[in-house]
């Protein structure tokens, strides 16, 4: 690209970004020509639109150089107002003021040292600020054909307010990558600071940003884990999820994550037929997501062959055998739901309360897990409903009872005396005990229903907020309590509740 091209291409960009500072930009650049910029050596296959991105980042340079030498420092003790957190693998905070001004750019790993440089941009707009981060990032090799996902996460006390920029910093995003020659895949979300996300990004050195997306993810596929997604690009996150449909009303996406760095689906595919030895002509089923094995990206193959259920992880980068496993499922092979979101752990309950017969007052949860079997995802639910115990397995994707049991689990009544034993007491009261022991305290039991809400009234959430919600009635130095226990998020909870008065015996709560 000659001078007069790339004059012309600082004019358009600077009559968007700046128009008031057009001329002074062309006088920064212009005594900046016949110096060499330094780039960083990056180890990478060659990009064929690495010529434009130089291009850009040239521009870019330029205006950064203008930007310190016109904006200088930022107002002293300006206040902040918004915090818009970009994560590629380098990840970096853009702080700004009330009036829309930079305070500061943040670096928030090396990467992003290495991205903003010495460029200054204190008091800069937000169009230049982005424009020049982006084109650091494409100069310097962190956004290609091959990784072109960015995460921006806005965060910003009025919620309209925190919308407009995440479409604002989307646009310029896509803008300046389209420089590139390449579509960009930009995720954007509204976050509110939580001491979950800050919890999950201090334990594994990522943006409370990247924390926030990558808990959404856990939330909408139990089976996948904050460990195993924690060292994963945003581009290769997002790939998962979109490979599985996940999504979640919070985050938006525009363009499309780039797989080109892997080997594909029909590649993985066909190293696991050839391992197992069938051909493909026998599969009567196959299902194809990527997932994650100890931070290296893997396609997960489960496919049936006769009567063999086989399930493979295939490295997404060398097509090589990561982990396999076969079983026979005997004569025949029931296929498995291949498409649809999951029915959530809620509508799960519903269903199994509904077949049960049973109102969600009367209950106590005794387990609530999310599993497979045979290929087919299901939640495994057990609770306790006026002194019959109860076991169900709900198919997660159309919420149909798989498979229910329920027995008898007795119950306390006003002698104190237990199902499985014995014992005297001086209590009254009814309620369902599920093992042996006296009681000692008077009066009637106050019942799962008002325990639990002693519980979550103490924590401050609702029953909506809550998942594995547990209550058990126990025997606790010769006085009846009910164990209360919940998660909200990763937050786990453990109460004491007497049975007799609601009291609060003990309160626990740590982050799992």
């Amino acid at each position: 690209m000659d001078n007069e091209k790339i004059e012309q291409r600082i004019r358009r960009l600077a009559e968007h970004t700046a128009p008031e500072q057009l001329s002074g930009i062309l006088e920064a650049c212009e005594a900046r020509k016949g110096n060499v910029i330094t780039m960083n050596e990056v180890k990478k296959k060659k990009n064929r639109f690495l010529p434009l991105a130089v291009a850009a980042a040239i521009v870019l340079v330029c205006i950064g150089g203008y930007i310190g030498l016109h904006y200088g420092a930022a107002e002293p003790g300006a206040a902040i107002a918004s915090v818009i957190t970009l994560d590629v693998n380098p990840s970096l905070n853009i702080v700004m003021d009330t009036s829309d001004k930079v305070i500061e750019v943040q670096p928030l790993n090396e990467d992003a040292r290495t991205v903003i440089g010495d460029m200054d941009f204190a008091g800069a707009n937000l169009d230049v600020t982005v424009n020049a981060l982006i084109g650091s990032m494409l100069v310097n090799g962190y956004l290609d054909d091959i990784r072109n996902s960015i995460l921006v996460s806005v965060e910003n006390g009025d919620a309209a307010k925190a919308e407009s920029l995440q479409a604002q910093v989307s646009a310029l995003i896509s803008s300046a990558v389209g420089d590139g020659g390449f579509e960009a895949a930009v995720l954007t979300q509204t976050v509110t600071a939580t001491s979950e996300s800050a919890a999950v990004a201090e334990r594994y050195g990522i943006s409370e940003g990247k924390a926030e997306l990558i808990l959404k993810v856990v939330a909408a596929d139990p089976t996948l884990t904050v460990e195993s997604l924690a060292p994963l690009s945003v581009n290769d996150i997002s790939l998962i999820a979109n490979s599985r449909n996940l999504s979640d009303s919070s985050v938006t996406q525009t363009g499309t994550s780039s797989a080109k760095g892997y080997i594909g689906v029909e590649a993985a595919k066909a190293a696991a037929y050839a391992h197992a030895g069938v051909s493909e002509a026998d599969v009567l089923f196959v299902e194809t997501d990527f997932d994650s094995e100890h931070g290296v990206m893997v396609y997960e193959v489960e496919f049936y062959a006769g009567n063999v259920e086989y399930e493979y992880d295939i490295n997404a980068l060398t097509g090589e055998v990561v982990k396999y496993e076969q079983e026979n499922t005997g004569a025949g092979v029931n296929t498995p739901n291949a498409g649809g979101s999951y029915i959530g752990e809620a509508a799960a309950k519903a269903a199994a309360l509904s077949h049960a017969g049973v109102a969600e007052a009367d209950v106590c949860w005794l387990k609530a897990d999310f599993d497979r079997d045979d290929g087919v995802y299901y939640y495994e639910l057990e609770f306790s409903a006026n002194g019959v115990k109860y076991d169900y397995e709900i198919n997660a994707t159309t919420g149909e009872v798989i498979k229910f049991e329920q027995e008898q689990a007795g119950n306390l009544s006003g002698n104190g005396s237990g199902n499985s034993g014995s014992g005297t007491g001086t209590g009254t009261g009814t309620g369902n005990q599920y093992g042996n022991g006296t009681g000692t305290g008077t009066g009637e039991l106050i019942g799962e229903a008002a325990a639990k809400a002693a519980a979550l009234a103490n924590a401050g959430v609702s029953e909506a907020d809550c998942t594995k919600l547990k209550c058990e009635l126990d025997r606790e130095h010769g006085s009846y309590v009910y164990e209360v226990e919940f998660d909200v998020g990763r937050m786990e909870y453990e109460y004491e509740i007497d049975a007799y008065t609601g009291a609060i015996l003990k309160a626990e709560h740590d982050y799992d």
